[in-house]
């Protein structure tokens, strides 16, 4: 069993966030507190943003672009570095854990070609607090098993079975193939309860969407 004092050296506390960070704009991809996300970088620019996190304080934005005219939503999810590994082909292979969500206040372009941003986590530093949500597990489960199903796409459920409610809120949900307003609408969901409501009610209306489509006798 991990020692308490261990396990401190790597928590993440409400004063470690700081009030400035590197941002990384991915289109249709979605880091929730908890969730892991590896990343692929090989643009210099995003690079050279790399290793200046890994010199302070390993944290990343993650950020959704509005569209195709460098306009960001307001809402993105600090990640920290947990690992990473570097290439022979000269890439970085990240491995990033959620930590909470943040208010995008101003960016200004830095001289390594990446935006460094000035954010707000004041309302969101209970994304911090690794407490298990009560959730209906199977329901869930199951509903993103028909789900991904329909995707054809798998989800190993034994190995759902040893995974904590959070993990499965995050991972499920960053895992499945939702549209960008449907990602940023979970992400901005404000607290867990309202998450998992809103994981619902897009689980519920993406399956109505393809049965009335594929089978419209079904619905009579």
């Amino acid at each position: 069993m991990m020692d308490d004092n261990i396990k401190k050296l790597f928590q993440i506390n409400p004063k470690d966030i700081p009030n400035s960070i590197p941002i990384f704009p991915l289109d249709n991809v979605l880091l929730l507190p908890f969730g892991k996300l590896p990343l692929n970088i090989f643009e210099e620019r995003y690079i050279k943003m790399t290793f200046d996190s890994l010199k302070n304080h390993k944290m990343i934005g993650i950020i959704q672009p509005k569209n195709n005219n460098n306009e960001l939503f307001q809402m993105g999810c600090i990640g920290k570095i947990t690992s990473y590994i570097e290439t022979s082909d000269y890439r970085l292979v990240l491995n990033l854990e959620g930590l909470c969500r943040f208010v995008l206040n101003d960016r200004n372009m830095t001289p390594n070609g990446y935006y460094q941003a000035t954010i707000s986590c004041d309302d969101y530093l209970n994304d911090l607090l690794d407490e298990e949500p009560n959730i209906d597990r199977s329901s869930l489960i199951q509903k993103y098993s028909n789900y991904f199903k329909m995707k054809k796409l798998e989800i190993d459920k034994e190995v759902l079975s040893e995974t904590s409610n959070q993990q499965i809120l995050s991972t499920l949900t960053m895992l499945a193939p939702f549209n960008k307003i449907d990602k940023q609408a979970i992400l901005e969901s404000s607290n867990i309860y309202e998450r998992i409501n809103t994981i619902n009610s897009i689980l519920d209306l993406n399956t109505f969407q393809v049965v009335s489509r594929d089978n419209p006798n079904q619905l009579n």
